[in-house]
């Protein structure tokens, strides 16, 4: 009868281990409720075919009712089915070969493993969870789409591993005492207990990153949500500034048209031209948040008197996250705004352009009237409290190394010039 419950507990086991590996690696065709159902009633019909010690049968039974459940209740190829239905049959009978190896070891004798209730027990348990890790190994190279963001998934695998040694210290440990009734009981029940730790170790671990990636989605959406919002409104505030600009241009054009001196109507024209420049910045680039970006600086610029000229026609970086190009660009355009406010000549260009079919190319020229000061190549904040500065510069050279970029940075000392050249592979 203790056999039989053990034998309950191990099926169940390999329930939640089975279910678990086709719900993370297929794509299910029916309800978790049907799928669940299902997998449980397979697994009573196997763990009643198992009592009947008929060896070849329950191997049929098994490879066909587990190649049946993956074709019918996810959305995989029948081939599929076959393989991961071999797959699991192949590992289990190897681990259960490797630990009767291990079993006989420990005592001796192979039928201890029957007759000995706590042999039995410690075999069956350390095979499941051989058996058991090899399958999440495999998991984790099939899975490839779920791996790339479980950094830590291989940390999990100190659980198993630690099981399984502790399992057998403390068999060599009691290897010569007699077990009470009492301590076989407590045996079992820790041994069962261990195992089932080890499979829920992994399931929260999913669960938890299934979560952390949902909120990261929801985050995401968020953020574009807000994007949009920006731009729109920036979009809105611009068009209103044209439908004003557009109102006054009849009584600008008359205005030129009682002019004489084509030198007055030159001027008058050099007047005009800025605010068409300002409204030709929005939408330039067909890239939200670089748009954004050179809108928010435009009249940074524009407040603080500083030329900003810029060319971005020829490329704008759309392949890079829109979170890296704000934090780099925001980075290189506030050192450039600094810099410039403080100079004689108050310019700021920015350019984008494709160098050719591979590489963007990013240059920022800024006006700047001192050597921005530096050790070995390296810059470094002129600022006071340099413990709350300099973070700048890292920022940049953690994108740049993130997209493979090429940085670079020159200062001219006859045009009082500091430039910023980044290079980007477009692959």
């Amino acid at each position: 009868m203790t056999k039989i419950i053990i034998d309950i507990f191990m099926y169940l086991f390999e329930f939640l281990m089975v279910f678990y590996y086709s719900d993370i690696l297929f794509s299910e065709k029916k309800s978790r409720k049907t799928r669940i159902v299902i997998f449980l009633l397979n697994t009573t019909f196997l763990g009643c075919v198992y009592q009947l010690n008929i060896t070849y049968l329950n191997i049929a039974l098994m490879f066909l009712s587990y190649t049946l459940l993956f074709y019918f209740l996810y959305d995989i190829s029948f081939k599929t089915a076959l393989f991961h239905s071999l797959l699991f049959l192949i590992v289990m009978f190897a681990t259960e070969i490797i630990t009767s190896i291990i079993g006989v070891a420990f005592f001796d004798d192979f039928n201890a493993l029957e007759k000995n209730i706590s042999a039995y027990v410690f075999v069956t348990v350390i095979s499941k969870l051989l058996y058991f890790s090899i399958m999440m190994v495999i998991l984790k190279f099939l899975a490839q789409k779920e791996s790339t963001d479980n950094k830590f998934f291989w940390l999990l695998f100190v659980m198993p591993l630690s099981s399984m040694f502790i399992l057998i210290c403390f068999r060599y440990i009691t290897y010569q005492i007699t077990l009470t009734q009492i301590m076989n009981v407590l045996w079992i029940v820790s041994c069962i207990g261990i195992l089932f730790a080890n499979i829920l170790v992994f399931v929260i671990y999913e669960f938890s990153l299934k979560n952390s990636n949902e909120l990261h989605e929801i985050k995401e959406i968020q953020r574009q949500q807000e994007q949009d919002e920006k731009y729109y409104e920036i979009l809105e505030q611009t068009n209103k500034e044209m439908h004003l600009f557009s109102h006054d241009i009849k009584n600008h054009l008359i205005q030129i048209r009682n002019l004489e001196d084509i030198n007055a109507v030159q001027d008058y024209v050099d007047k005009l031209y800025p605010n068409i420049e300002h409204f030709s910045r929005i939408g330039i680039s067909k890239n939200k948040m670089l748009d954004l970006i050179i809108s928010k600086y435009s009249r940074l610029c524009d407040s603080k008197n500083i030329q900003f000229d810029i060319d971005v026609k020829t490329a704008n970086l759309s392949y890079i996250d829109d979170v890296d190009l704000s934090t780099l660009m925001n980075n290189i355009l506030d050192n450039a705004i600094e810099a410039a406010e403080k100079s004689n000549s108050k310019i700021i260009q920015l350019y984008l352009f494709s160098k050719n079919a591979m590489y963007d190319g990013l240059l920022v020229k800024n006006s700047c009237d001192f050597a921005p000061i530096n050790k070995n190549g390296i810059l470094k904040t002129s600022k006071n409290n340099k413990s709350f500065h300099g973070f700048g510069t890292k920022s940049i050279k953690n994108i740049i190394k993130k997209y493979n970029a090429i940085y670079d940075w020159k200062y001219d000392d006859k045009s009082k010039m500091f430039e910023t050249d980044i290079v980007f592979s477009k692959k």
